[in-house]
């Protein structure tokens, strides 16, 4: 019998990128502190966190430089990842986007955690730490971690070998800046560290550029 010829395919490819932010030292100084502040003066929000402090979603109103500087980033970023993926499902390119952006902080001291969660409404969705903490990995393996579950529906595994994972997680340094579909359910692991670990999650929509009539 002769080799066959086959046709071989990745079914819905779910995207996710991690940047490594250089030269941010003195924007995450400035979020960090103008963060903190406000968090002690601030009783914030309950969304899906448990424990720590969530800001109301005004940061891409605020004008301090900061801000504007990181929210630059991430359009730069999102829009970066986005076209990559257009061009790796072979579509033509994508015609001219307006990127409206959502943006809240969150403080998590130790203790804290978020419950499984998505931003489905958002096209793009993106985490930025400007502090991470300081939780030792060593005695805490699991400190922290942003947790992706997979969307599909899960099947039955196959004994003594994870061929279809249905978890993965990134472990947290400043400077990282995440970007994933709104609709992927994610969930943080439970903090443990002395030093608050800061960070800023935005929703970003895409909207045509061009106006009817």
């Amino acid at each position: 019998m002769g080799i066959m010829d086959a046709d071989h395919f990745s079914l819905f490819m779910t995207p996710l990128s991690v940047f490594h932010l250089p030269d941010m030292d003195d924007v995450n100084e400035e979020l960090t502190a103008r963060l903190l502040a406000e968090a002690e003066l601030s009783r914030g929000v309950m969304r899906s966190n448990i424990g720590g402090w969530h800001s109301v979603p005004d940061l891409s109103r605020r004008p301090e430089p900061c801000y504007r500087a990181l929210l630059q980033i991430v359009v730069d970023r999102v829009r970066e990842v986005h076209d990559r993926v257009v061009e790796a499902a072979g579509l033509p390119p994508s015609p001219p986007f307006l990127y409206g952006v959502q943006g809240w902080a969150m403080v998590m001291r130790d203790g804290d955690y978020a419950t499984l969660h998505d931003h489905a409404d958002a096209h793009w969705s993106v985490v930025y730490y400007a502090d991470a903490g300081d939780a030792d990995p060593e005695m805490h393996p699991h400190s922290g971690l942003l947790a992706f579950v997979d969307s599909r529906r899960t099947g039955r595994s196959i004994v003594g070998l994870d061929l279809f994972p249905t978890t993965f997680t990134v472990r947290p340094h400043t400077g990282a800046l995440v970007v994933f579909p709104g609709f992927l359910q994610h969930y943080v692991h439970c903090y443990r560290g002395e030093r608050p670990r800061v960070s800023i999650s935005c929703n970003v929509q895409l909207e045509s550029a061009h106006r009817p009539g």
